[in-house]
């Protein structure tokens, strides 16, 4: 008896030890747990791009498939975790396709509508460095779902563009084509967006990570365009875009 009174007692004092313990660690990790100024958003985009080229010498405008990958860096600016910014970088992919008039060598440049059947597709690889205000309407650290709005401005620089012409499938361009803005930014291959955006995220609230979507519009400043012998003048085209962004902030 004496050693089962003694044995039930050590078990419920190693069992208030125990639970002790545990509550204080947990109050330590609650009360001591990082909260970052600085985390990494990562995402991947399909894109619609939204181009209008030069109605008096195209026709059949059509955007070729896009998609956009980007990263950032996430900084709060207030204690609410609520307001950040926003800035990294991004590399877009997109094009465009339309029919317009290839004039040959030596030729008269007639622009008569039986002419306008010549089709074009131009591709460009871009990097954008974004610079963008986010507000959150919950405290991200304290609620499990979070939604947001943000707006900003995107440098861009086109790295490389590439011109096909073809006439009933034949043939008659295949080359890189440099392509500028009617409104450049420092070099005729930069310009500028506007963007505005909102999403919604998951968040971790322990580890302050994050599972994204959002929604963005940029708002292009500056048609671009190119000059070749074969095609007409004034050949600009404005685009726009709309991005649907899935990824992760960690």
């Amino acid at each position: 008896m004496c050693f089962l009174k003694y044995t039930i007692s050590l078990l419920l004092l190693f069992q208030s030890v125990f639970l002790f313990s545990q509550e204080d660690g947990g109050k330590r990790l609650r009360n001591h747990r990082k909260n970052p100024y600085v985390k990494t958003r990562i995402g991947i985009s399909p894109v619609l791009g939204l181009y209008k080229a030069n109605k008096n010498h195209t026709t059949g405008t059509k955007p070729k498939m896009a998609y956009n990958f980007s990263i950032k860096e996430e900084i709060r600016f207030d204690k609410h975790n609520q307001n950040f910014i926003m800035v990294g970088a991004e590399y877009m992919f997109h094009g465009v396709n339309f029919n317009s008039y290839y004039f040959y060598s030596d030729s008269l440049q007639l622009y008569t509508p039986d002419r306008l059947r010549y089709k074009y597709s131009i591709t460009m690889h871009e990097l954008d460095f974004p610079i963008q205000l986010k507000h959150s309407f919950q405290n991200e650290t304290n609620s499990i779902f979070s939604g947001y709005i943000y707006a900003g401005y995107c440098y861009r620089w086109i790295i490389e563009s590439h011109l096909k012409v073809t006439e009933d499938g034949n043939e008659l361009v295949n080359q890189h084509e440099p392509l500028k803005f009617k409104i450049p930014a420092f070099g005729t291959a930069n310009s500028s967006f506007l963007s505005v955006g909102g999403g919604f995220q998951k968040n971790t609230t322990l580890k302050h990570n994050a599972v994204y979507a959002e929604l963005q519009f940029r708002y292009g400043l500056s048609p671009f365009y190119f000059n070749e012998s074969f095609a007409p003048s004034s050949m600009y085209t404005t685009g726009h875009f709309i991005l649907l962004t899935v990824g992760f902030k960690i």
